[in-house]
């Protein structure tokens, strides 16, 4: 109030008194003035007090009337509003408790502006509402303005309780009061008001009726302004200032009003309302939002359920203002917050004026997080009046909150009338005068508002499947059809949940069903009718023809809807459109232009996809400007006439057959030069159709690379590789695959993909190159993977070559969401192939991707014809390569000679880890050990697939595991040999593979006895590849290297290293002491001899030589020797290589082991046996080899006792190791149940090693036992003298044999000094004793002219301190070669090299010399090279340091694949006086040298009526061969007694079933009967043989002259009785059955040799014949050639006379068809053994008898593990033990 006689505001009222009062209180039944005159004149104002009746209000139901009551006589307050006892007011009462309603009506209002409503109320303890709602007219449409639940409790001083409510509404309108009451625990409670009255705001219309003349379909604007009462709520602002569209906002945020939003049914204690959190009640406020969404405040408000009373049937229906249509592209946004445990489902429907059923647009369900969430409804098209309603059930248990906020209505006006279209593409509207686009003319929508846009279409040419299919048929080639529906589809969140032509739940969709029985990819398609070509015949389009369509792609595994045009009656045709994924719970508007010069038609199709959410709908196809076509598409079928066969036509050429002809000018390229990754020919058509050298795969081009498995064609939902893009991902499949490429990095680059969509686990698909026929030593593969999902499965990478592949990397399981880079060394290589395999996982969450492949370096290399420079490395063919590849462990010059043994002599610590740690050794100072492994690691696939010497499975690295770490941090070092200070650009090249995320750290130290130094640091995963790393070494000390792997984090990743190596420069220290601290002090033997246990002494040659030299046998002990176990293992060393040891044990009759030994026959004795263990697995190896022997007797011969029963199963082998072969000499399998002695005769043999190889052949089983192992007769004895070790053995005249290189070595070797008895003659020996000038003539030596100083002739002491004291001849009055280093700085070179020049050998030239290096540690080096014509020397050998006082002896062999000088270097050592002179003297060189190759001397033989002893220098007479008795010492007159009729079969007695006997009772396995190849001693294997020639994998039968098809060996079933060969060997490889290097593995059907390039047949013993050069061919003299060539036709005619009837025969069953491709056992390691093709059999087999009793062995080619070539065996454990975790297992 304001003082009086100051003025009131304009919204006050002026009592007479000159207060000022708000209006709203002017004529509300109370005296606001003090004089009582703001309630005078209130005859312009509606009011009623109820003291006279009803006044004007009315009730239009009588079922709901308010009851009209007085304080004396009714329930309900004690007075009135006014404090009368005797007033009257309108009051609802429930007698019964049952639910009661009321309801009553003011008089009609003109719309207003602003009307306000007062009014006072009283609830008693009830259960209820009173609500105050508007009604609009004439649509009846009402919305609440006002609600009052039941209060807690009313004021006890406020009976009743005043309201005032002010709105606007654009229409007439009624004030309606509504109250509900449902339960009363007192019968006098009630609701009632009282006291009504409205606002002069509030305008009659009886009193408008006066005023205007406007009628009741008009809207009254103001301002005498009317429009069409349809106008009103129409979304279009139609009144000047919008008054129409007032009571129904576009937009609403609640901060003013509730925008006509209301509640439907109030009143029963669950409702919508407006609110805020500021607002609302303290105990209510954990119902509402924290804040609003519009204004993100507490004081922000929304509208908000809440419950003030709990029901079952409590429900609080939202209700929009009326809205009279929306126009086609009209789409509804909101915010909603449904939060809470119970805060259940909320359901948003579109109630359509006239029908009965509700169209739902949208739903929640359950707690959705707290934070308000956006929604977008697509209302569409609506041409009849609709209300939103947002639905909520209670069902008593409603607790949380659920909130909307900021609706707003986008696009749903319809297009406002024009006088003139802007643009001829549009189309005026006849009635609404509005403009559309000539493109939605005919397309099943009503565009205009008045429909005339729908008239006068073609049936024919639309769709809206409210009557069916229309003109549109289902496809009978698809999978399964396209279903018509009304409504949602069945299955949740996927599908439209009403169609598009009428937007609502009665309208007609098709749509695809992706729940079962539909797969993953099935389709299903659509097709139009036929119509006309819309090009003419100059391709300019004579009719604009559209397809339009409408889709709806709503579900998390929506996978593809796409059109295609097609211009045949059947198949897809053309793709025009895609889309893939979820597009949103929305109908979306597609216009294709077609474009066709022939009738077509247009299919639509649908692609299920991988769960049943992926729904996809179409509706309202239509075609605009297409004339249909009455015709039948043609077909697709050949014609019935056959096409003439044109040859390719080649441009004009002299190439021979074999040859590759070019394709623009015609030269001639030899075929194996086609696909090599070199333009051979000059336009490249020799590189066309091969793989490309580096592939993209953008726009989706393969780039050659061809898909092998599955072979097309592709089964629906087969698992395979497919080539796409990042925006073809469908939603969901984001974590599978990677959105952006490698190469781009964008999601329109292309990768290729294994869709693990389909298919099922363990299912595998490849990516196959066209064959690469040959590729350079550098060559590698490189290739971006991506690997991302829970389970996505395996990428592997296989070489094939031939019949057979092998794996060469692999990665399995998550790696992340990057792309990570591979690497594959591939080297030289002939004919092979490359195969990408992706294997699936268990489930479809992950694909395996590929990107950006290359062929880096892969062009064979060409030989230029120049000689090589100093820096490279001349090949034996000619090929120069850099010095840095010599001697890598990889083939860089194709023929081997860079990796020669004796070429690689210079380079030292070269080790590959093959068998052992060569002369590394582990250290001490670790808490673990590094270990030498083949195949993949115990981690999961962290380590290697291959090793890096031999890439395959089979070969051997160091690695560190942390797989059995136990803890971060733990270590483990391996250090080398100690090098020499004077080790010149001396570096250490070495390959490493660190993978996983736990790899750990790497370190490489270099020790010296004062430092310790850090060369490299590696720490993490650096990828799943063999990377090469180079460390230089340098230093002024003696030094060692040291690696240092230490465990990661996680324990998941390994560190492997393999292939070692020092370059030359590298020099050991002669003493090979370590850097360790110097062991204690003991007693030593002079200088040379070794030490005996009991103080004695003996020479080093005389260790290990069968000979107790020492007395207590010292010196035999740990040599390998006999031995029975009782004392330990004697000597015989396990194999670091090797997963299991043979163990030391004893009997026992409960275990798998042997119960008893053989030495003692109780439980107490010992042997040696394979333990069984939970981790073993079938196939594991145990060794243990002797020390190297010096020698052998001719009669030396080998027992031992062996034990394999049914529980300790297994294979023995015994293998006899020599430096140049390897080959075994026995071989048991047999399951006994005793222990059975072995005789094994091992002859005259020469530094050679023996190896006991134990195999586990079961699972968890053990693998046999080996006990007492004898050698007899062994020791060389004069008693028993003849052959000797080796056929160039040189025999003494005593009847020793000594090495031909020790011959006139200026050294007597032989004890009666033959030896060195007629040493004249021989090349470039020289003692230097003769005149100073004249010793370089008579050595024919010559000083280098590039060297810095020369060498000198010495006599005796030249310096002091320094040098010989005299030369190296017996009196010491000769003359020695020597460099004076006096006056020469420190790394100053002399060099010396031999005018003559030696032919090109290896490893039989041996250089003797003398040499004397006397001083001081830093003595300098004095190397010997073997220098070519070009390329760099070769080290062969070299010496540093100091030697001591005498002269000391060096014999060398000498290679060089090239004709050679030899060169003697002395470089100056670092002594300050420089007093380091080196000397030589006597050099010589063997007489091998000279020729280049082995000199036989002719042996002693017997008269010819004599019969000589094979292995000892015996005669007999001639009877007393094979008489019965044994006469030769070493039996050998007893061994050859069967027939001796050259060319026939020997008797066959002895052997087993599936064996041959040879002439010398030696058994081999008749497999290797008439192959073509020599196995008997004298090849009478391969006697009285057919002529037959089968194919590769065949065998020949004599029986029948035929070939046994590959697929019949092994078949359990005798084909060719003869030997019954067709079942040998099926489950071994014979010795040494692959020759020329290749490779044995054993499939289902018996072995197979993979064999190396250039080789072929069964046993690679068959060369293949070269291809002809494309140099013209010189023929000198053709008479000869013609003679040959005739005899040779005649020769071959007479042959196929004889047996081409039975070829014919026989060649008919052949195998019908080969698999050239190979698919691999998914469960081996081991390459070989995926083999398959050609070979389909090769696969893992149980082991079966075989013997072999050999006395003479073929040689083997030697492999480094295990010292033999087979398959792994493929069984795996079905459980891992955590308990075993270390690789040496002990027995269980």
């Amino acid at each position: 109030m304001c003082v009086s006689g100051q003025p009131c505001q304009p919204d006050e009222f002026k009592c007479l008194t000159g207060e000022c009062v708000s209006e709203k209180y002017v004529c509300d039944f109370s005296k606001d003035c003090s004089d009582g005159s703001d309630e005078r004149n209130c005859s312009h104002s509606e009011t009623c007090d109820f003291e006279d009746g009803f006044c004007d209000l009315q009730t239009q139901d009588p079922n709901k009337s308010w009851i009209r009551g007085t304080c004396l006589t009714d329930p309900g307050p004690l007075i009135d509003h006014t404090g009368h006892p005797s007033g009257h007011y309108l009051f609802l009462h429930s007698k019964t408790g049952e639910t009661v309603f009321a309801e009553i009506s003011s008089p009609s209002f003109l719309p207003s502006e602003s009307c306000m409503v007062t009014f006072y109320y009283h609830m008693g303890q009830v259960t209820g509402g009173l609500q105050v709602l508007v009604k609009a007219q004439p649509s009846g449409e009402r919305r609440q303005i006002w609600i009052q639940s039941r209060l807690t409790s009313m004021p006890p001083s406020k009976t009743w309780l005043r309201t005032s409510v002010t709105f606007k509404e654009s229409q007439e309108f009624q004030v309606i009061i509504h109250g509900m009451m449902s339960s009363s625990n007192n019968p006098k409670e009630v609701i009632a008001f009282d006291d009504l009255s409205f606002s002069p705001g509030c305008v009659s219309a009886r009193e408008g009726m006066y005023v205007s003349s406007t009628s009741r379909s008009q809207f009254h604007c103001g301002g005498g302004i009317h429009v069409d009462a349809k106008q009103v709520c129409d979304f279009t602002l139609d009144c000047p200032r919008g008054e129409d569209e007032a009571t129904c906002p576009a937009q609403c945020d609640f901060e003013g009003d509730a925008c006509g939003w209301h509640e439907s049914e109030p009143g029963d204690g669950f409702d919508w309302v407006r609110s805020s959190p500021q607002i609302i009640s303290t105990d209510q406020q954990y119902k509402a939002p924290p804040r609003d969404h519009s204004t993100n405040t507490s004081t922000g408000h929304f509208l908000l359920v809440l419950m003030n009373s709990s029901s079952l049937a409590q429900r609080a229906l939202l209700r929009s203002p009326m809205f009279q249509h929306a126009g086609p592209d009209c789409k509804m946004t909101f915010w909603h917050y449904n939060a809470g445990m119970s805060v259940g489902a909320a359901y948003m429907y579109l109630q359509i004026d006239g029908m009965d059923n509700l169209t739902v647009l949208w739903h929640t369900l359950y707690h959705q997080g707290n934070l308000w969430q956006p929604v977008t409804v697509q209302l569409g098209r609506q041409t009849r009046p609709f209300w939103i309603l947002v639905s909520k059930l209670s069902l008593g248990v409603y607790d949380g909150i659920s909130a909307l906020d900021d609706i707003t209505f986008h696009n749903c006006s319809l297009p406002a009338p024009m006088d003139k279209c802007p643009d001829p593409d549009y189309f005026h509207c006849v009635r609404s005068r509005a403009c559309v686009d000539r493109l939605k003319l005919c397309d099943l929508v009503d565009d205009c508002g008045d429909g005339t846009d729908e008239e006068n279409c073609s049936s024919e040419l639309m769709c809206s499947f409210e009557d069916g299919l229309c003109s549109w048929t289902q496809n009978n080639e698809d999978i399964f059809d396209w279903t018509w529906n009304q409504g949602p589809t069945p299955t949740p969140n996927t599908g439209p949940y009403k169609d598009h032509t009428w937007s609502s739940v009665s309208g007609h969709y098709l749509y695809i069903e992706s729940s079962a029985p539909q797969q993953f990819k099935d389709t299903a398609v659509l097709i139009s009718r036929p119509f006309n070509p819309t090009l003419s015949k100059g391709e300019v389009p004579w009719t604009t023809c559209v397809f339009r369509f409408h889709y709806h792609m709503l579900g998390q595994y929506i996978f593809r809807l796409a059109v295609y045009i097609r211009n045949y009656n059947s198949g897809r045709g053309q793709m025009l459109w895609i889309r893939n994924g979820d597009q949103g719970d929305l109908w979306h508007r597609k216009t294709l232009y077609i474009n066709s010069a022939r009738p077509f038609q247009i299919l639509v199709e649908g692609t299920v996809g991988d769960d049943f959410t992926g729904d996809i709908a179409i509706d309202d196809l239509s075609f605009l400007g297409c004339e249909p076509y009455e015709g039948v598409l043609p077909s697709l079928e050949a014609s019935t006439t056959t096409p003439a066969v044109t040859n390719p036509t080649l441009p004009p050429h002299s190439c021979l057959l074999g040859q590759f002809v070019c394709g623009t000018y015609g030269e001639c390229v030899s075929h194996n030069k086609v696909c090599d990754f070199r333009w051979d020919c000059s336009d490249g058509s020799d590189e066309k159709g091969c793989v490309m050298e580096r592939c993209h795969f953008e726009g989706g081009n393969l780039c050659g690379w061809n898909l092998d498995s599955p072979k097309p064609p592709v089964q629906l939902h087969a698992f395979q590789w497919l080539i796409g893009q990042g925006e073809t991902i469908y939603h969901g499949e984001e974590n599978h695959r990677p959105v952006n490429d490698h190469t781009l990095g964008t999601a329109e680059g292309w990768y290729i993909y294994a869709d693990s969509s389909n298919g099922g686990y363990g299912h595998v698909s490849d990516l196959i190159t066209p064959l690469i026929t040959a590729t350079g030593p550098q060559c590698t593969m490189e290739f971006w993977y991506y690997m991302s999902g829970f389970t996505v499965g395996t990428l592997q990478v296989f070489i094939k070559s031939g019949n057979v592949t092998h794996k060469v990397w692999s990665e399995t399981g998550n790696q992340g969401r990057r792309w990570m880079l591979g690497k594959i060394f591939i080297g030289i290589r002939q004919n092979i192939q490359v195969i990408l395999r992706s294997k699936r996982g268990v489930s479809y969450m992950g694909d395996v991707v590929v990107d950006d492949v290359e062929f880096i370096d892969c062009a064979p290399p060409v030989i230029s014809g120049f000689p090589c420079t100093k820096s490279e490395f001349a090949c034996a063919n000619g090929l120069c390569i850099p010095d840095g590849n010599l001697c890598d462990f990889i083939d860089h010059c194709g023929d081997g000679s860079d990796e020669n043994h004796y070429i690689c002599k210079g380079f030292h610590a070269h080790c590959n880890f093959e068998f052992d740690l060569c002369a590394w050794h582990q250290l001490e100072s670790d808490n673990s050990d590094w270990l030498i492994k083949a195949g993949r690691t115990h981690t999961m696939e962290t380590g290697p697939a291959t090793d890096h010497t031999l890439r395959n499975s089979s070969g051997h690295y160091l690695y560190r595991e942390n797989f059995f770490s136990k803890s971060s941090g733990d270590m483990a070092r391996i250090s080398s040999p100690v090098f020499s200070q004077s080790s010149r650009e001396c570096k250490m090249v070495f390959y490493l593979h660190m993978t996983g995320e736990g790899a750990g750290t790497l370190s490489v130290y270099m020790i010296t006895k004062s430092s310790l130094s850090l060369l490299l640091n590696l720490t993490g995963n650096q990828g799943n590849y063999w990377m090469r790393q180079e460390v230089p070494l340098f230093s002024k000390e003696h030094f060692q290297v040291m690696f240092e792997g230490k465990m990661g984090g996680n324990g998941r990743g390994d560190i492997s290293i393999d292939d070692i190596n020092f370059s030359p420069g590298c020099l050991f220290t002669h003493d090979h002491k370590t850097n360790l601290p110097d062991p204690s002090p003991t007693d030593f033997c002079p200088l040379g001899l070794l030490q005996c246990d009991n103080g004695d002494c003996y020479k080093q040659e005389q260790l290990c030589d069968f000979i107790d030299n020492c007395g207590d046998n010292s010196d035999e002990k740990n040599c390998g020797t006999s031995c029975s176990f009782e004392d330990g293992r004697c000597g015989w060393k396990s194999s670091l290589a090797d997963n299991f040891d043979l163990m030391l044990g004893t009997g026992s009759a409960q275990s798998i082991r042997p119960p008893y030994d053989h030495t003692l026959l109780n439980e107490n004795g010992h042997f040696v046996y394979l333990a069984a263990t939970p981790v073993g697995l079938k196939g594991d190896k145990a060794h243990m080899r002797s020390f190297l022997y010096k020698e052998s007797s001719a009669i030396c011969k080998l027992t031992f006792w062996y034990y394999i029963s049914h529980k300790a199963t297994g294979v023995i082998r015994l293998f006899l190791k020599t430096e140049n072969e390897l080959k075994e000499l026995w071989m048991e399998q047999r399951m006994m149940h005793e222990w059975r002695r072995a005789e094994v005769p091992l002859r005259n043999l020469r530094n050679f090693e023996l190896i006991f190889e134990v195999v586990r052949a079961r699972d968890v089983s053990g693998g046999a036992a080996l006990d007492d192992l004898q050698f007899i007769n062994c020791a060389r004895s004069g008693t028993h003298p003849g052959s000797c070790p080796e056929a160039t053995d040189f025999v003494c005249n005593n009847g020793n044999c000594i090495v031909s290189s020790l011959v006139c070595d200026n050294k007597p070797d032989c004890t009666d000094g033959s030896d060195e008895l007629v040493c004249s003659g021989l090349a470039g020996a020289c003692n230097f004793s003769m005149p100073e000038d004249h010793w370089e003539a008579e050595c024919q030596l010559v000083q280098d002219q590039d060297d810095d100083f020369d060498w000198q002739l010495g006599h005796g002491r030249e310096h002091q301190g320094a040098g010989p004291s005299t030369d190296h001849s017996p009196d010491g009055t000769g003359s020695y070669l020597y460099v004076n280093s006096a006056l020469q700085r420190e790394g100053d070179v002399a060099r010396i090299i031999t005018q003559q020049e030696f032919p090109a050998s290896s490893g039989v030239c041996h250089l003797r010399f003398w040499f004397h290096m006397y001083g001081y540690k830093q003595m300098g080096t004095l190397k010997v090279y073997t220098v070519g014509s070009n390329g760099i020397p070769l080290l062969m050998w070299a010496a540093s340091g100091d030697y001591g006082k005498g002269w000391r002896y060096s014999n060398v062999v000498l290679s060089n694949p090239h004709p050679f000088r030899v060169s003697f270097q002395a470089e100056v050592g670092g002594n300050e006086w420089n007093e380091t002179d080196i000397a030589i003297d006597d050099l010589s060189f063997t007489r091998e040298c000279v020729i280049g190759a082995p000199v036989t001397p002719v042996p002693s033989t017997c008269d010819s009526e004599q019969f000589q002893c094979v292995y000892l220098l015996e005669c007999l007479p001639q009877s007393w061969h094979c008489d019965g008795d044994v006469d030769c010492v070493d039996g050998s007159d007893e061994e050859d007694c069967g027939s001796l009729v050259p060319g026939t079969v020997p008797p066959q007695a002895v052997c087993e079933d599936t064996q041959y006997h040879c002439a010398k009772n030696i058994c081999i396995p008749a497999l290797l009967r008439c192959d073509s190849v020599p196995d008997c001693p004298n090849s009478e294997d391969e006697n009285e043989c057919p002529a037959v020639q089968c194919e590769i994998g065949e065998l020949v039968c004599e029986v029948a002259a035929s070939c046994i098809p590959h697929s019949k060996r092994c078949d359990q079933t005798v084909d060719c009785p003869a030997f019954n060969l067709d079942e040998s060997s099926c489950y071994e490889c014979p010795t040494g059955y692959c020759l020329n290097n290749g490779m044995c593995i054993v499939g289902i059907h018996g072995p197979v040799c993979i064999c190396k390039s250039m080789w072929t047949g069964n046993r690679c013993h068959v060369l293949q014949n070269p291809t002809n050069p494309t140099s013209s061919i010189v023929i000198a003299d053709a008479g000869p050639v013609i003679a040959y060539t005739v005899v040779s036709i005649v020769m071959i005619l007479i042959l196929a006379v004889v047996t081409g009837t039975v070829i014919f025969f026989f060649i008919q069953r052949k195998r019908t068809a080969k698999d050239s491709r190979l698919i691999s056992n998914d469960e081996m390691d081991h390459y070989a053994t995926e083999c398959r093709g050609q070979f389909s059999d090769v696969g893992p087999r149980e082991s079966a008898a075989f013997k072999s009793r050999w006395s003479k062995f073929p040689k083997l080619s030697i492999s480094v593990y295990p010292w033999k070539d087979e398959p792994e065996f493929p069984a795996k454990l079905s459980f891992s033990n955590p308990l075993y975790k270390e690789p040496k297992c002990s027995e269980a």
